[in-house]
């Protein structure tokens, strides 16, 4: 890479946080559009950027901004009164320097609407103050070293003196940018390192003993030579063989214990360097989790606008530290959340009027210390969750046969919204239901080695917690033995573990069980789980249990707990997570392995794993799975679409996930294709000619043979009304082209008819 390329990349990440400061500042200008202070920090990161841009010669990033400068600007000298339409026009502009500057180092052109987005910011201007269509030609070239801010922050000027250059030399930090594989490449050596400690420790205790055996040796050697010297009948050979045994050992156990020795002064003295270093290098991955939660105020302003509600995003505990890895699979898991919170749970402004609510609503978004995790709580004043609701939604989706679903408890029914592709959306749309819901958010969390709680009250709100390990590459595990082999559980999906009497089992629906504190919980041989032959008569013979008890690790999911039956409980250790590797890919129960300290391999159990297989999940996952035991069918699409492009184009990415795809040319051909053959799911155009895709829609539902198949509407109009009649005519999901990505289609059948 050359030095070109590499100010290039740091120029791309020095403008994602000025875009980002930018956003979140608009945010907060709108709720108080007299602070000065702000429009003046916000002119000036617009102008740094600027800067920046002219620098690196990206124009369009330069007209830009250059017109946002101007704005605020004009704001700060109230020569113009800041309102929503000129938050809406600056956004714009930001959305499209945020496309540039995601393009850089991908190559091929970014469609921009550069020319639009200038007019619309120069509208918001005072006439006469409309900046010309071009700007100023670059800088000529400069050595890109002094581009802002960077350089602009450590530069000595001209002519300050090597005395003052010196003394802000000693009050500035430097910093040092680095790929991110750089640093998993560090930690992944240190975690060998790591193991080396381990071994080379117990190494150190295997001599010990050596020496220890030695010196035993030496004596019993000792008292044989002298037993024997009392015997008139052995010969002095033999004397003699003796004395050189005992000399010998005498050798062997002085170099035992010089080597313990040295081995442990050399122990003492690196242990606490590798463990700092250790400590050293996960800080190097900790971001505080300002670097997710900048952007979310932003995007809470946009739906609120769009849905027609008021609604104040509050954010404490922003600086809290959080491993790298663990901010990159967390943030999508946040958006969905706060999602859910300003569509399902935050009501309109006339509603919380009625209910003696203020007009907005609020979401509070906390972040925290407790123990060794880190705790996420997202709390909202909405509507909270109705059990009721649910329970009706469950019951016509079939997801759970009524007869279960009577023998469940109001907190058990809040939490199938936890279960795939649970929805209260009446529609898909690119807010709502789109099908990555919170089963996903739940799988996430869990992969992270996280947990997801939820309590609501009706009326009230809703708060999600989640709970996080300051990272994922060193956890604590608790080590049971099961059999002859050794497994780590994960100590977070731990709840307690205790020993039973085996005379205190009992049954419970065909299962084994125990009553703990008044409560029963179900029992399960981990042996069992694993698919481990049980032995379980010469485990007893053997001493592995202790009469008449057994050693049992109950571990929980949501508000799931399960005991599992062990052989023995080994103790808890901190280890470094190890992955399978990709030929291995994901192995049922296993979440990963460790290196123990003699050198063997210790698999890592995936504790939902474990509750899936061993038949004592959640009722209505159980129901869920048994839906998908049988012979697999091949699910059959109709795409209706007037432009041969776009209907060739969704049926290849359709049949590419393994769907059968027919096609037709307008809702007519549709409409007639269904009354030909079955199909599983239609989607449609809504534009079209003879028949549009909304009348083909209302015709599906109103037709008995065709009612229950879903029907996905593809379309440009996304006007609010247009999606009210989409609902209204019966649609499962409303997806708009301009917001279009295959994903989202995909994701949305594969959530519709699986």
């Amino acid at each position: 890479m050359s030095q070109k390329d590499e100010f290039i990349i740091m120029f791309k990440a020095e403008a994602e946080e000025y875009v980002t400061k930018l956003e979140k500042g608009l945010v907060d200008l709108e709720k108080n559009p007299g602070n000065t202070e702000l429009v003046k920090e916000l002119n000036r990161v617009a102008h740094t950027l600027k800067g920046a841009a002219r620098v690196f010669a990206f124009k369009d990033i330069q007209d830009v901004t250059h017109r946002i400068e101007t704005i605020f600007e004009k704001v700060h000298n109230k020569q113009l009164t800041f309102t929503p339409l000129i938050a809406d026009k600056i956004f714009k502009g930001m959305d499209l320097v945020k496309s540039i500057v995601n393009n850089i180092g991908k190559g091929g052109i970014v469609a921009v609407d550069v020319p639009g987005v200038c007019q619309g910011l120069d509208e918001c201007l005072p006439a006469g103050n409309v900046l010309p269509a071009k700007a100023a030609p670059p800088a000529p070239a400069a050595p890109v070293a002094t581009a802002e801010p960077a350089a602009e922050a450590l530069a000595v000027k001209p002519e300050a003196s090597k005395t003052e250059a010196a003394g802000h030399a000693a009050d500035v930090e430097e910093y040092v940018r680095m790929p991110l594989s750089r640093v998993n490449k560090l930690l992944n050596l240190i975690g060998e390192m790591v193991i080396n400690k381990m071994t080379a420790t117990a190494k150190i205790t295997r001599a010990k003993k050596m020496t220890v055996l030695s010196k035993n040796s030496q004596s019993l050697l000792y008292v044989l030579e002298e037993t024997l010297r009392k015997n008139p009948s052995v010969s002095d050979d033999v004397y003699k063989l003796l004395s050189r045994c005992n000399a010998e050992a005498r050798k062997v156990r002085e170099l035992s214990l010089t080597l313990w020795e040295t081995a442990s002064i050399e122990a003492f003295h690196l242990n606490p360097v590798i463990d700092e270093l250790q400590s050293s290098m996960k800080e190097l991955r900790m971001l505080p989790l300002a670097t997710i939660f900048e952007g979310l105020p932003r995007m809470v302003r946009d739906i609120a606008r769009e849905k027609g509600k008021e609604v104040d995003l509050v954010i404490t505990g922003a600086e809290t530290q959080l491993d790298k890895k663990v901010l990159e699979g967390l943030k999508a898991s946040l958006v969905h959340v706060l999602r859910n919170a300003v569509d399902h749970g935050i009501e309109m402004p006339e509603t919380r009027k009625s209910l003696g609510k203020p007009s907005a609503g609020t979401i509070k978004m906390s972040a925290f210390h407790e123990g060794g995790s880190v705790v996420i709580r997202i709390e909202d004043d909405g509507q909270g969750i109705d059990p009721e609701r649910i329970r009706q939604s469950v019951l016509r989706k079939g997801i759970i046969p009524a007869d279960e679903l009577v023998k469940m408890t109001d907190k058990e029914i809040v939490n199938i919204i936890f279960m795939n592709g649970f929805s209260t959306s009446p529609i898909i749309t690119d807010i709502s239901g789109r099908g990555i819901g919170l089963d996903i958010v739940r799988r996430d969390i869990e992969q992270l080695k996280g947990k997801i709680f939820l309590t609501s009250k009706p009326g009230e709100g809703t708060t999600f917690s989640l709970i996080l390990p300051l990272t994922i590459a060193i956890i604590q595990v608790l080590l049971v033995r099961v059999h002859d082999l050794i497994f780590a559980i994960p100590v977070p999906s731990i709840a307690e573990s205790l020993s039973v009497e085996k005379n205190d089992l009992s049954t419970m629906e065909g299962r084994m069980a125990i009553s703990i504190r008044g409560h029963s919980l179900p029992l399960a041989r981990l042996s069992d789980t694993l698919g481990i032959p049980s032995h379980a008569k010469e485990d007893e013979a053997a001493g592995r249990t202790s009469a008449g008890k057994m050693p049992v690790v109950i571990v929980s999911s949501l508000d799931k707990k399960v005991g599992f039956i062990v052989d023995q409980i080994v103790g808890e250790e901190e280890v470094f997570i190890k992955g399978l590797g990709a030929h291995l890919g994901k192995v049922k129960n296993v979440s990963g392995a460790t290196v123990r300290s003699m050198g063997d391999v210790v698999v890592i159990l995936d504790v939902e794993d474990l509750l899936s297989h061993s038949s004592l999940g959640h009722p209505a996952a159980m129901v869920r799975k048994a839906s998908h035991v049988g012979k697999v069918i091949k699910k059959r699409v109709l795409v209706c679409d007037d432009a041969f492009s776009t209907r060739e184009l969704v049926k290849s990415l359709i049949e590419a996930v393994g769907y059968s795809v027919d096609t037709a040319v307008d809702g007519l051909d549709g409409w007639e294709r269904l009354s030909k053959a079955k199909y599983d799911l239609v989607v449609t155009d809504v534009e079209m000619p003879r028949m549009t895709g909304f009348e083909l829609c209302d015709q599906i539902k109103k037709s008995q043979g065709f009612a229950d198949i879903p029907v996905v509407l593809v379309t440009a109009l996304d006007k609010p009304q247009d999606k009210k009649y989409g609902i209204d005519v019966g649609a499962s999901a409303y997806i708009v082209k301009t917001s279009f990505d295959q994903s989202s289609l995909l994701d949305t059948i594969k959530r519709l008819i699986g």
